[in-house]
């Protein structure tokens, strides 16, 4: 955890000095907290050696006459040449931040850079003109934002509310005074539109789509083609928070698009523009408020959940290296509410997963493949898991959580869920070698313990996936986590019962019933997003070809050839589709019609651009206290891995890219 006093004086906060408060000297502070401005309370830095008066006077004075004469030669020697000002001859070369040469001394930078010239500025507006036509009009954009702030951020919680309110409304504010606009937080702009716009309640798409007069999907393009123009004209060499955040919210739009392959490409650019600004060390931290300081160390404890997650899941290579990731958790203390203390931060259930991560590694040592692991080893992480589970906060408590707080909070409600799968699914990821080979291949003593820990693992993580999925279908079944929590976890079981040739499985029964719950999960989530129909191609496939599996009367009455009416809601539409006999065969998805404008829910609109901040935030109360297309299933899920080839045959599942939608 980050102590508050490494980087500031024993002094009060800038705030409470200019209220002539006393300060409690702790970031953040009691009355920044109380006036629910966390963000504002900056403390000076930490004094160091003090020179002597004379000494000190007379080093300023000549330093500062020394930048003056610099600063002049170097405009002199531009307006005579013609050139710009080269590079930083640090950055030139690609040091790091917090290399030693960083320390070599100690003038200030920005004396001697001078900003960045007309030209320049010229091109960067011109690039953020020809995006601007996808940026709806502003009350509609208000809503959209208003919505992910609301809502969509609880995910990830990877926006602060409140400074992005700052920004969002001053930049609307700069648009209307023909100012120039900041390409970095445009284009963030725009990926949080195109992401908000994947998880629209009905009542709010149904208004956008009439008033835009375009389809949802086709809105969630445009922003994010739009952002990927702008992003692509930003230089490597020169990134930012906002181009970090952006990254991210790239890649969890590209999840939600049933682009797995991709994400992880894009999460790949997003560690690096980290790396560049020294997130993932710490470094470059002098000068830096606390706020800023731990909004990186969030954005960080993000990337390497993903990356964690995305390796340990889809068996990809990591891109943090693991033996070099030391960072620093974020302390939470900027969500604390002094009203309520029993209020845990938006981000826990992030930094939780994340402290999981970290107490596994320690475990695991330099094994990198969980399948060479001991089983004294897999014992141990899972002793691991089960401390951990006893520790978390009341309010994600696995058995009897403390829910008196979900209806005033409801994003606790996903985010239990989310954990609680997470959790589960990590269990999990260590016991399914010995779920999914044949009982006589024992490797240890341990493996009928470790198979029927497994059993008992994965029909818990079955049940915990049902409650995600009745929370967030139909309209934020896009979410990548509730399809493939119930399809991975699904696959393994039927991997288990195949491999059951002297049937000793424990709950049999209850396994093929968790198999046929989470096939009609996937049935329903085919008809909501590419990745929920390759899954459930893939599970109906594995089901049919197994005879253990395909006996089952409900399994024989799915494959009857009769067609019912099935109202299938989604967050497009709702729309009648036939139960066909072929289960693969992709209904055709048809948009409502709206009859008359009277159905269609108001929301004023206005060509106007200009408003001030408290007309915003009375008419969008957000803030503090608002609250497998996956380039191919087969690419990403390694199913070999479940020694199905004897059942499946010559015949393996379909390429997702098959499977419409």
């Amino acid at each position: 955890m980050q102590n508050s006093k490494d980087n500031r004086a024993a002094t009060s906060c800038s705030e409470c000095q200019r209220r002539k408060q006393k300060c409690s000297r702790e970031w953040p502070c009691n009355h920044c907290q109380a006036r629910k401005v966390p963000h504002l309370c900056q403390f000076g830095p930490k004094k160091g050696h003090q020179e002597s008066p004379t000494t000190s006077s007379e080093s300023k004075v000549g330093q500062k006459r020394a930048l003056v004469e610099l600063s002049e030669e170097l405009s002199l020697s531009r307006e005579n040449s013609g050139q710009d000002e080269p590079q930083d001859g640090l950055k030139a070369w690609g040091y790091m931040p917090g290399h030693v040469h960083y320390k070599i001394g100690q003038l200030d930078r920005s004396s001697t850079q001078p900003s960045a010239n007309g030209a320049t500025n010229t091109e960067s507006n011109s690039e953020v003109e020809k995006v601007l036509h996808a940026v709806p009009p502003r009350s509609l954009t208000d809503a959209i934002v208003n919505h992910f702030l609301t809502v969509v951020n609880y995910r990830y919680n990877a926006i602060y509310g409140p400074t992005f309110t700052e920004q969002y409304v001053q930049w609307w504010s700069d648009r209307a005074a023909d100012k120039q606009l900041s390409p970095e937080f445009t284009c963030l702009l725009l990926r949080l539109c195109a992401y908000s716009v994947q998880y629209l309640t009905t009542p709010l798409r149904k208004t956008i789509e009439f008033e835009m007069a375009s389809s949802s999907q086709q809105l969630t393009d445009r922003f994010a083609t739009a952002a990927e123009q702008l992003s692509a004209t930003f230089s490597p060499s020169e990134s930012s928070l906002e181009r970090v955040q952006e990254q991210f919210l790239k890649g969890a739009w590209l999840k939600s698009e049933s682009k797995i392959v991709e994400s992880w490409h894009a999460l790949g650019c997003t560690i690096r523009e980290a790396q560049e600004l020294g997130i993932d060390k710490d470094t470059g931290l002098e000068g830096l408020a606390e706020f800023d300081i731990e909004i990186r160390r969030r954005l960080w404890t993000l990337l390497y959940i993903w990356d964690w997650q995305m390796s340990a899941w889809l068996g990809r290579p990591h891109l943090i290296d693991q033996k070099d990731c030391t960072f620093t958790f974020p302390n939470l203390r900027l969500d604390e509410s002094a009203q309520n203390p029993n209020l845990v931060s938006p981000f826990a259930h992030m930094a939780l997963q994340a402290m999981l991560a970290r107490r596994i590694a320690q475990h695991m040592g330099d094994i990198q493949v969980i399948s060479t692991l001991s089983g004294d080893q897999v014992l141990a992480v899972e002793a691991e898991c089960d401390k951990f589970i006893e520790e978390l906060p009341a309010v994600f408590r696995i058995r009897f959580p403390d829910k008196s707080l979900d209806e005033d909070h409801p994003h606790y409600v996903f985010q239990r869920c989310q954990l609680h799968v997470v959790i589960y699914m990590t269990m999990l990821d260590f016991l399914k070698s010995y779920l999914t080979r044949s009982p006589q291949d024992r490797v240890s003593d341990l493996d009928d313990h470790f198979r029927n820990m497994g059993v008992d693992l994965s029909l818990k993580l079955l049940k915990v996936a049902r409650q995600l999925f009745d929370h967030e279908f139909p309209i934020n079944a896009k979410f990548h986590l509730v399809v493939f929590c119930i399809f991975d976890t699904a696959a393994v079981l039927c991997s288990a019962l195949i491999h059951d040739t002297r049937n000793d499985l424990p709950h049999r029964e209850d396994i093929m019933d968790a198999v046929e719950g989470a096939l009609d999960m996937l049935h329903q989530l085919s008809m909501t997003s590419k990745i929920g129909a390759s899954s459930y191609r893939f599970l109906f496939r594995l089901v049919e070809t197994a005879p253990v599996l395909s006996q089952r009367s409900s399994v024989k009455k799915r494959r009857v050839d009769k067609v019912e009416e099935t109202s299938v809601s989604t967050g497009q539409s709702t729309t009648p589709v036939p139960a066909a006999a072929d289960p693969f065969r992709q209904p055709e998805k048809t948009e409502e019609v709206t009859s008359s404008a009277e159905t269609i829910p108001q929301i004023p609109t206005t060509d106007d651009l200009s408003f001030d901040l408290d007309n915003f935030l009375q008419q969008n109360p957000f803030g503090a206290d608002s609250q497998l297309d996956l380039g191919g299933l087969e690419v990403i899920w390694d199913w070999d891995n479940l020694n199905l080839d004897a059942i499946l045959g010559q015949n393996p599942p379909p390429p997702a890219s098959t499977a419409g939608g």
